[in-house]
């Protein structure tokens, strides 16, 4: 649990109950009103690896920060650098193997904030007892979805929910998606890996979320996803 500069934060990650390997990383930064998650891709090679190249990128970018440069620029360029290193190290050391990583961060900058995100990890605001997600999955499905291919009915039980159309190191060039708008006091933001979304509904996390303690809701979340026998990594991020 973090405090300071008038926030509140908890971040936990777990390996789940199935898996032996945590693929999962994440970044809290109260100090720079900064937080991130990383979700390797099981699928692919070496996910554990690029979720956690991901994070010390964002580390590095962060650190070299230009003043003039908008806090939410340097997520996006992060990002994209990301994207490179993680592509060419999978095309000369891995025999264009591939691995990659989602990611999504959360920047507070003065009265505005920032969802950046890359894949299926999710960024969502809790207000005024209501959960909205704020993200979009880059998921296959959605893509049917979009192009009419299939309905939102079958959307929800489709064989490619999980299967993400967008992902950090995946391809050459990756689209980083940005959504922003105004905090307003007593605002809770989640950031979260699917780990959590696969056991947990929105409304279920909606009345975890309704309690006054922050530390208290984010162990019910973890918790919750792990009892249910998480096959995943689970990993969870609360701002307040």
């Amino acid at each position: 649990m973090d405090k300071g500069m008038g926030l509140t934060s908890f971040a936990q990650s777990h390996c789940g109950v199935i898996r032996s390997k945590n693929e999962d990383a994440f970044l809290a930064l109260p100090e720079q009103r900064v937080w991130v998650v990383a979700d390797g891709m099981g699928a692919h090679s070496k996910g554990d690896y690029a979720s956690s190249q991901v994070i010390e990128i964002v580390r590095q970018h962060l650190h070299n920060k230009a003043q003039s440069t908008p806090l939410h620029r340097t997520l996006i360029n992060a990002f994209e650098d990301a994207n490179k290193q993680l592509f060419h190290h999978s095309q000369q050391l891995m025999q264009g193997k591939t691995m990659g990583s989602t990611a999504v961060a959360l920047v507070l900058d003065g009265t505005d904030f920032y969802f950046i995100w890359v894949g299926d990890s999710r960024g969502y605001l809790f207000r005024n007892n209501r959960l909205e997600q704020q993200t979009r999955d880059h998921s296959r499905v959605n893509v049917l979805l979009d192009s009419g291919v299939i309905t939102s009915a079958q959307a929800a039980s489709h064989p490619l929910q999980h299967e993400v159309a967008r992902a950090i190191g995946v391809k050459h060039d990756v689209q980083v998606e940005v959504v922003h708008g105004t905090w307003q006091t007593d605002d809770i933001f989640l950031l979260c890996s699917d780990g959590l979304t696969q056991k947990l509904s929105d409304f279920e996390i909606e009345v975890s979320l309704a309690t006054a303690n922050l530390q208290a809701a984010g162990q019910a979340l973890m918790h919750s996803a792990l009892t249910r026998g998480a096959g995943d990594n689970v990993t969870c991020i609360l701002v307040k």
